[in-house]
């Protein structure tokens, strides 16, 4: 009989945690283990269609609407679940007081979906979805994820060092990462490891191929024009680095730099970019929404600007590697993990005029350019091994 192993998500929308989702159970043995996903919320779903076979997909609605905002409190009442309408309404007061409190109400208030008792329960969200793992689910063996530098998120610590001894491991993505976990929970310190986010390049570099005519046209119209095509794949917002991307633009503009700063993911600070057009730059910074492949805009761009304050391991990073572009990035606390300045990548400060002026040493050292995509295009690596480190429960 095979083993059952439980992934738990909360969502497959655009993201590096969703996308490292879909990552992860590609690179699993699904013919060796029965696989389920957990999937609580659907809205915004964007990765779904890229859940590989033979994984089945678990939902139920109330769990989506019990963390969900106040239009939920409404769909709950109307479907008959009364008190739970009004927990998520206490849930949502609370939250502006305690998120772990607001978190281990979350994860009371959500059913228990499954009675199977699984070989491996694996939380991928952390939180609610680590404190729901943990109580309502039964398992031989049960880790979780925390995608982050804990230092840069400690919101749920006093729910967190609760539950956290009650795994068997505790997994991040880098070293910066680990060791932050490790300093905020030293009792738990020997179960915190590393496991990479995974990344398969000949996946990447074959959706990267997936463009259409009319697209590589109109890069190519704006290559004629004598613009720099930069892209960025993230939320459009303060935290990845949107006020900085408009400082550095209406630099670069009045530097008479020709470019086009092609953005890949959704706007989720209005104020930002309605500055944009206030400030001339509407026909200079394009926006392009949710797409879940974005590897085509990666490709056909000259350089990959990542401008944001917070990452855990940026997978988009990763992936811009893997298509071997010269790349700009912020120094938030984790880049070390990934880049070394000069070498296969440019890191510059982090404001507006420090990312005009990486942009622009690149666009005018063709010689620079060259050099990182040389390195880049001799260290690609297939980490999809990563996915060893969870065998070893089974």
């Amino acid at each position: 009989m095979k083993k059952k192993v439980l992934f738990i998500i909360g969502t497959l929308q655009s993201g590096g945690v969703s996308k490292s989702m879909v990552s992860l159970l590609n690179a699993w043995n699904r013919e060796k283990y029965d696989t389920s996903l957990l999937l609580c919320c659907k809205e915004g779903d964007v990765f779904s269609k890229y859940l590989p076979e033979k994984v089945k997909v678990i939902y139920n609605p109330i769990i989506e609407h019990v963390m969900g905002g106040f239009s939920s409190v409404k769909w709950l009442f109307l479907h008959g679940h009364i008190l739970l309408s009004i927990g998520v309404l206490l849930r949502l007061l609370l939250s502006r007081i305690s998120k772990s409190l607001s978190g281990e109400l979350i994860a009371k208030m959500m059913p228990t979906v499954s009675d199977e008792y699984y070989d491996l329960v694996v939380d991928y969200g952390g939180q609610q979805l680590l404190y729901y793992m943990v109580n309502k689910l039964k398992a031989a063996r049960k880790v979780t994820f925390f995608h982050n530098d804990y230092s840069k998120w400690p919101y749920y610590y006093s729910a967190d060092k609760k539950y956290y001894p009650k795994v068997d491991n505790i997994f991040s993505i880098s070293k910066t990462c680990t060791d932050a976990l490790k300093r905020y929970f030293p009792n738990c310190a020997d179960k915190v490891l590393i496991m990479e986010n995974i990344s398969s390049p000949s996946m990447i570099q074959a959706q990267a191929e997936e463009y259409t005519d009319d697209l590589r046209v109109m890069l190519q119209e704006y290559k004629n024009d004598g613009n720099n095509i930069l892209c960025t794949v993230a939320h459009f917002c303060r935290r990845k680095g949107g006020d900085f991307a408009i400082e550095a633009a209406e630099i670069l503009k009045k530097q008479h730099i020709k470019f086009k700063w092609l953005f890949v993911g959704k706007v989720l600070e209005q104020d930002l970019f309605k500055s944009i057009k206030e400030k001339g730059l509407d026909e200079d910074m394009i926006f392009l929404g949710i797409h879940s492949n974005p590897y085509p805009y990666i490709k056909l761009s000259d350089i990959y600007v990542q401008p944001s304050r917070f990452e855990g391991k940026s997978i988009s990073l990763d992936e811009a590697k893997i298509l071997c572009k010269p790349i700009v990035v912020t120094n938030f606390s984790t880049v070390g993990d990934q880049f070394e300045n000069g070498k296969n990548g440019t890191i510059c400060e982090m404001n507006g005029e420090a990312v005009a002026n990486a942009i622009a040493g690149l666009i005018n050292d063709s010689s620079l350019r060259e050099s990182y995509q040389k390195y880049l295009e001799t260290h690609i690596v297939d980490n999809s091994n990563e996915v060893n480190k969870l065998y070893k429960y089974l």
